[in-house]
């Protein structure tokens, strides 16, 4: 059996179809180390830390990787794309703000950021006068 020669599939080996593993060629652990050594980061920065070596045997490194993973489940986690974020004022409500304390937008920006209750009594205060 020959395991293709991509990301996802050399995963899927790694942490879905285990029994895969012994397909993985030395080439391809060689060639995903890198990345996968940085997406496991993100959950495990103490592990990935001290396999971040210019010097290591990359096949080796997958290898305590692969071991490492063997008794947990599939790392959802991995694939997830990262939610936006929901900005704390709509974008109609920040362009007034805008207009009504004529300031520039990376003013509006830093007021939002360490005096949002500021922000929101101000905004509440042009909004009942647009009301009126």
């Amino acid at each position: 059996m020959i395991i293709e020669n991509h990301l996802l599939a050399l995963t899927n080996a790694m942490f879905k179809e285990k029994e895969n593993w012994k397909w993985v060629s030395d080439e391809q652990k060689s060639e995903f180390f890198f990345i996968i050594n940085r997406i496991l980061s993100k959950r495990f920065p103490d592990k990935a830390q001290l396999l971040n070596l210019k010097a290591i045997d990359k096949v080796s490194g997958l290898d305590l990787w692969y071991h490492f993973m063997k008794s947990k489940p599939y790392p959802s986690w991995i694939w997830s794309k990262s939610e936006k974020e929901k900005p704390l004022i709509p974008d109609n409500d920040y362009k007034l703000l805008l207009l009504r304390l004529k300031i520039k937008d990376i003013d509006l920006d830093y007021l939002i950021e360490n005096h949002f209750d500021f922000v929101k009594e101000e905004l509440n205060y042009y909004k009942k006068l647009e009301k009126q």
